[in-house]
């Protein structure tokens, strides 16, 4: 890995030194920036590629922040097979919206949920639907730099540190670590629960010749399996003590979920897709096959992710598949001093 870095890191200076101009345009007025008036904006990002954990963090402020003002979320809507604004309802698909805001939709189905790739637009458009919106969490939103946010969120990994890293594509940031600073706080998800307020003192000392400002550790925690499809009983009213599990995966980081999986039982094979994998018939067949090769003698599960979940859903999955098929929900803890 770090001859690979030396090789491409001419690519990463040239990508870094574009991010940085397009930064400082933004940072001196060259280029636009818009301040919406009348609602709050709070951006949740991050500046790597790969999974930080962006939506069970706006779940948390979804679950945090409803109790005091009338909000809504606004996402890109990442790999939806639609245009423009678009307002999610409960009948939405992953085709619809993107997996992420259809889960969202599905977990607090009174909540306003719209995608938009222009984010300036749809923030305007939910204003004037929604004239009593008081704030709006926006999505993925560190790099889109054409709306100044009221409050920006950074995430950052725990096991792959900022200050660790280096540019695209020989590295996982999307530009500089210096640029963190834009942010109002700076939360190091996927942190181990054990995790001890000595160590986190050593992370903040790390982290403080690229962010000076507020720093706070979050965990995840992992709920029970819930089916994909609702006539499905409840994972814990059949499981054998040690059953034989199928997990598919089509995220950024799978692994913390494989190591979750394996403490239900110690028989696993991990079915690994790419990130926010449009699965088509071929993939079902796929997990067919791996499915039916698991050990016969065992009770045999099907797991997944919330994300996969929503794309599965949509798939013509057979019945005795769609019996055995759950997923594992996930939120996150803050981690106290």
């Amino acid at each position: 890995m770090r001859i690979l870095r030396i090789i491409l890191s001419p690519i990463s200076l040239l990508y870094g030194l574009v991010t940085a101009v397009r930064n400082k345009c933004y940072d001196w007025g060259w280029l636009p920036s818009v301040r919406m008036d009348g609602v709050k904006v709070v951006s949740v990002g991050n500046i790597t590629v790969g999974g930080t954990g962006k939506t069970p963090h706006i779940e948390y402020l979804i679950r945090t922040l409803s109790q005091q003002y009338r909000i809504a979320v606004l996402s890109r809507g990442y790999k939806r097979k639609t245009k423009g604004f678009v307002l999610a309802d409960t009948s939405s698909t992953a085709q619809d919206v993107g997996d992420e805001p259809c889960q969202i939709k599905q977990k607090f189905p009174d909540l306003t949920v719209a995608v938009d790739a222009d984010r300036v637009h749809g923030v305007q458009t939910l204003k004037e639907r929604f004239p009593d919106l008081q704030l709006v969490l926006l999505d993925d939103a560190f790099q889109h730099r054409h709306i100044v946010p009221s409050y920006s969120i950074l995430l950052a990994d725990y096991h792959r540190p900022l200050y660790r890293d280096g540019m695209l594509p020989g590295g996982r940031l999307r530009e500089w670590a210096c640029f963190a600073q834009r942010a109002d706080i700076l939360v190091i998800s996927k942190t181990p629960n054990h995790i001890t307020s000595e160590e986190q003192q050593v992370i903040r000392n790390r982290y403080a010749r690229i962010f000076g400002k507020k720093i706070l550790f979050t965990s995840i925690k992992y709920g029970n399996p819930q089916p994909v499809f609702q006539k499905t009983l409840p994972f814990t009213e059949y499981i054998t003590s040690q059953p034989a599990i199928l997990l598919i995966t089509g995220i950024a980081s799978p692994k913390p979920l494989e190591n979750h999986v394996h403490t239900l039982s110690p028989n696993v094979q991990h079915l690994i897709f790419p990130d926010h994998h449009n699965y088509v018939q071929n993939d079902i067949r796929k997990i067919a096959e791996k499915w039916q090769q698991l050990p016969a003698a065992s009770a045999k599960y099907i797991l997944t992710t919330e994300k996969d979940a929503m794309r599965l859903r949509t798939m013509p999955i057979p019945d005795e598949m769609q019996e055995v098929l759950f997923y594992v929900p996930i939120e996150i803890q803050v981690i106290q001093l």
